[in-house]
């Protein structure tokens, strides 16, 4: 059966544009919207409609849009955009199937595709006596396909997007990106970091050896970054900041005294705030700055497979951590923050009396996860964006049923 999709802002790269031909290949209708430069950079082949208006003028264009074609589904990357959060209600009104692109939750080789909302807007059940329920009629979670993916392919798109927005600025002179610097000082940022890799490695190596070797306890916090709707949207905290300040002074009250907290830097933050400096800052007003250990790199699956626990916001690494068994507190809105999986008390008590998750609740949650929500893929290389369109394609058409 045909279907007509609205596809509304979508990654730096060619995938919106190749899951637009794919899906025009198969007889459906696809109609893309170019809101700046980067988006008419990757509009692909066929026309697009340029929305070069103010973000309070959405409202009332979606809804004429609409009214006028039809449309039956509505494609976007990314939920709490300003851009996108005009549509929800608008769709929600017109009786329209939305679909949302993210990250994958599992990494890597994995891209998410949910009905109506992500992470903390998922419908993902959140009972986790519905999972053991359905354990056997849940296929097994498969091994995803390598996809090739790589910062730098990344990059090249991201740079090409950005480069974009600048050259037409004129043409879409309302648009407001929502990262929150411009392109130049985050490269710049990401030069920085990029010049000082080896060096970030080479501490973070002696750090684990060190950590290993002395057998001493320790947490590991990986930080998110801080223009991700996880943070920003889903999380009770302001900023990356304010979480550092909130775990860093919780552990060092409440924590046994011969613990450690290995605070783990993103691995794309762009080094423009400086969350080392804040955090040696934290450590010293609470006199912890011995047991406080800030990485830049490292490898993470060492560091959780010795861990005593991990304090995440609502980070994907909080799979990693259930994968190794590790008590988890979950302090925003996470897919995953199930009574089970996670700690449901306090940050102060976690650090003595937390559990490890139960892992037949784990399982049949990552079996749901994957089945239902996961696309073997990414978003940024060839090999990654062939295999993602094409499971997105099945998906989309298997959802007409739903």
């Amino acid at each position: 059966m045909q279907r007509s999709f609205l596809a509304l802002q979508g990654t730096a790269s060619p995938f919106f544009s190749r899951l637009a031909a794919s899906l025009r290949q198969r007889g459906h209708v696809v109609q893309r919207v170019n809101y700046c430069g980067g988006d008419l950079a990757y509009a692909g082949e066929r026309g697009a409609i340029n929305f070069n208006g103010r973000p309070g003028d959405l409202p009332g264009w979606y809804e004429n849009i609409v009214s006028r074609d039809g449309y039956t589904d509505v494609l976007m990357f990314g939920d709490c955009r300003e851009i996108h959060r005009h549509m929800h209600p608008v769709a929600s009104q017109c009786g329209i199937r939305v679909h949302v692109f993210e990250e994958g939750y599992v990494r890597p080789h994995w891209v998410t595709l949910e009905r109506f909302g992500v992470n903390g807007r998922s419908m993902i059940p959140r009972d986790p006596n519905w999972f053991k329920q359905r354990r056997q009629q849940i296929p097994a979670a498969r091994q995803g396909q390598t996809t090739g993916y790589n910062l730098y392919e990344r990059a090249f798109h991201d740079i090409r997007y950005r480069a974009a927005n600048a050259v037409f600025v004129k043409r879409f002179p309302h648009y407001r990106s929502h990262r929150p610097f411009n392109g130049l000082k985050e490269y710049a940022g990401l030069a920085n970091r990029a010049l000082r890799a080896g060096l970030h490695a080479r501490h973070a190596e002696q750090i684990t050896r060190e950590l290993v070797e002395a057998g001493k306890p320790y947490y590991v916090f990986p930080l998110q970054l801080n223009s991700d709707a996880q943070i920003l949207v889903h999380s009770p905290f302001e900023g990356v900041r304010e979480a550092i300040a909130v775990v860093l002074r919780s552990f060092a009250i409440h924590a046994p005294k011969d613990a450690i907290l290995v605070v783990k830097n993103h691995p794309l933050d762009t080094g423009l705030v400086d969350y080392r400096d804040f955090a040696n800052r934290i450590a010293e007003q609470y006199d912890f700055a011995k047991r406080m250990r800030f990485i830049d790199s490292g490898h993470l699956p060492t560091l959780l497979d010795r861990a005593q626990g991990a304090v995440v916001v609502n980070s994907t690494v909080g799979l990693s951590a259930l994968h190794h068994r590790l008590p988890l507190i979950a302090l925003g809105n996470a897919i995953y923050g199930l009574s089970g999986l996670t700690w449901q008390g306090s940050l102060d008590d976690f650090w003595q009396h937390a559990q490890a998750p139960d892992q037949e609740l784990y399982h049949a949650f990552l079996d749901y996860l994957i089945h239902h929500t996961q696309i073997n893929g990414d978003f940024y290389t060839q090999t990654g964006i062939e295999m993602a369109v094409a499971g997105a394609v099945r998906r989309l058409e298997a959802n007409e049923c739903e």
